[in-house]
């Protein structure tokens, strides 16, 4: 199964006490999670935002970059205008790209798609559901 985790969901993880759900969905052996270079630029601006600084250790980003870092980084081949806020069109574009089955997502402009081709878009909370 191939997911595509948006950058609020790394965020969360790395903020909230989640990362153990994190660790459970790594260790899936049938999942592999992609990412790109724009998903990994944006996480490493948001986790340098001073208001979040207070809210992420140095460990736990560590840890979360950690996880990005084994993760596939793939190259955006397809480039789409889909979404209705135009910063996530890359993300569309990336599960496109690797035909992803899922892209996991808290941003409305994106769960109001619900798909985009094959790709599934949904909450974690209702991918974890699904996995259990």
């Amino acid at each position: 199964m191939k997911i595509i985790l948006d950058s609020n969901i790394w965020i969360s993880f790395a903020i909230g006490k989640r990362l153990l759900e994190l660790e459970y969905v790594f260790n899936q052996s049938d999942i592999c999670i992609y990412t790109c270079y724009q998903l990994h630029r944006e996480v490493n601006v948001t986790l340098q935002k001073p208001k979040l600084q207070k809210y992420i250790s140095i460990e736990r980003r560590k840890v979360l970059l950690d996880y990005m870092a084994t993760c596939p980084t793939a190259i955006i081949e397809a480039q789409t205008t889909h979404c209705r806020d135009p910063k996530d069109n890359f993300l569309l574009s990336l599960a496109q790209t690797v035909r992803a089955d899922f892209l996991i997502t808290g941003d409305n402009d994106l769960l109001v798609l619900k798909r985009h081709f094959s790709t599934v878009i949904v909450s974690f909370n209702d991918f974890i559901s699904l996995l259990r």
